[in-house]
């Protein structure tokens, strides 16, 4: 079991100190050197300090990345996520605290209409499928799943919290436990990296399974950056080529919509309809 959650928050707590003691530094400007060499010699210290554990961070979050397909049952998981506090905290400041106008846009790419039954696959803490709920209303339905029993219990606490009616299981998404044509919409937001090629594909057929006739399929993850810097990538996120799943889509059986950049951090979506046959 993992817990890179609470790694990937003290990376980017790393990274916003070493961004605050750099803009210290410029402020201060000339007047700084008159403050004494041991002065001196101590904030570099810290400084230094600070982007050895951003570098430790990052081969540690490569090291985890590497050993993270885990096998139970003889079923390969992929990566799953765990350290749920962590996780929200993360989520807020990748967002830069904009997460329910982020999580908005998400949902007008699915087209979420009152009444509809929703599935959000690997839905981490339960904050995407709180907000789907607010928008299907009391006539429709929400359920999230997640590999991780943490996230489950996070997500299930949020939503005692606002009262609403949301179910939480805890499952793969390769194995979704869910009846056929169960669904009107299908979401995967930035999971596809998490997941092995082979599982993608895996996933891809059981979305198509429990999407009733003519239920949307939404795909959003993190494309390829459109150039390298080493410096850019200190906390590194897999990255998904989307016209490789449209492809892959289209040949089970689903109606490409279209896809394409959604405007914000790098993200590509996918957009699809199931169709009443699948190849």
């Amino acid at each position: 079991m993992l817990g890179f959650g609470r790694h990937a928050a003290l990376v980017v707590l790393a990274k916003l100190l070493l961004v605050v003691g750099g803009l210290v530094l410029l402020q201060i400007g000339t007047g700084y050197l008159g403050a004494g060499v041991w002065v001196i010699a101590l904030h570099g210290v810290v400084l230094v300090a600070i982007v050895a554990f951003v570098f430790w961070a990052r081969a540690r979050h490569r090291d985890l990345v590497g050993r993270s397909a885990l096998r139970v049952d003889d079923k390969v998981r992929g990566i799953v996520l765990h350290g749920a506090a962590g996780y929200d905290w993360l989520a807020r400041v990748r967002t830069l605290g904009c997460e329910a106008r982020f999580r908005d846009s998400m949902l007008r790419w699915a087209e979420v209409q009152p009444g509809e039954a929703v599935l959000d696959v690997a839905c981490g803490t339960g904050t995407l499928a709180i907000a789907a709920k607010h928008r299907v209303g009391g006539k429709g339905s929400v359920t999230g799943i997640d590999a991780s029993a943490e996230m489950i219990e996070r997500a299930c606490a949020k939503a005692r919290r606002t009262g609403l009616d949301v179910a939480f299981v805890n499952g793969t998404a390769q194995h979704l436990p869910f009846d056929d044509g169960q669904f009107d919409i299908v979401m995967g937001t930035l999971m596809l990296h998490h997941l092995p090629k082979p599982m993608r594909s895996d996933f891809a057929r059981e979305a198509w399974r429990v999407l009733k006739p003519d239920g949307r399929l939404l795909l959003i993850d993190f494309g390829k950056p459109a150039r390298r810097s080493r410096w850019l990538r200190l906390h590194r996120h897999g990255h998904v080529d989307m016209p490789v799943i449209a492809a892959l889509l289209a040949q089970i059986g689903f109606e490409i919509r279209d896809s394409g950049a959604v405007g914000t951090m790098n993200l590509n979506c996918v957009r699809a309809n199931r169709v009443h046959t699948r190849n």
